[in-house]
């Protein structure tokens, strides 16, 4: 009996030592692992979070700025007193057309509440819609609307007066508008869809 106490005291003492030794090099590795996936996930919910709020202030921003010039847009068009482009058939160039009372242009002209004729037209160089007053005047007062704009189309329902002059009858303004960089984040490039807005508005009768 004397020689068995050695060893149970000896087993004890290896028992304590083996509950006070730290993480195998197998656990290490795997506790790394599953905090680096744990971090990656977090890392990937971010970026999410990061791009949808950038995508949603990039829609919001063109999407009210667009809206603004468009509504700007039909007050001239239901204050003014003479509408362009008029033309003959055999007078049309592009991006003019003509199907029968219908014409379609990137640009509308018009003569304003003051007399001055206003020119609002598409520059597909620069994707910008402007805003020109007197055009034929060798300085003309011209600053840009929007920016952005990929497309536009300007559609006028023409009709014939009691002198048998072309009147506007009915016009409507379709405008697309891909948000840029100055109105989303720098932080993240979100993709954003491009905003389209229609809108149409019948002038003053002109008799």
């Amino acid at each position: 009996m004397a020689e068995t106490k050695p060893t149970h005291a000896r087993s004890r003492r290896l028992t304590r030592a083996a509950r006070r030794r730290g993480l195998s090099l197998v656990e290490m590795l795997l506790s790394l692992a599953i905090a680096a996936v744990l971090l990656t996930a977090t890392m990937v919910a971010i970026d999410a979070s990061f791009q949808a709020y950038s995508t949603a202030t990039a829609q919001a921003s063109t999407q009210v700025a667009t809206r603004m010039v468009a509504h700007r847009l039909l007050t001239l068009l239901r204050t003014s007193t003479a509408h362009g482009p008029l033309l003959a058939s055999g007078d049309l160039t592009w991006p003019v057309t003509l199907n029968g009372t219908t014409l379609t242009s990137d640009f509308i002209e018009l003569l304003d509440t003051d007399g001055d004729i206003v020119r609002i037209e598409y520059r597909d160089d620069t994707n910008e819609l402007w805003y020109i007053e007197n055009p034929d005047d060798v300085d003309p007062d011209e600053q840009p609307l929007l920016v952005g704009v990929t497309a536009v189309d300007f559609t006028s329902n023409r009709r014939l007066d009691g002198t048998g002059t072309w009147v506007l009858d009915r016009a409507t303004v379709d405008i697309t508008v891909v948000p840029g960089a100055d109105n989303s984040l720098t932080l993240e490039n979100a993709t954003v869809t491009p905003i389209r807005v229609i809108a149409s508005t019948t002038p003053r009768k002109l008799d």
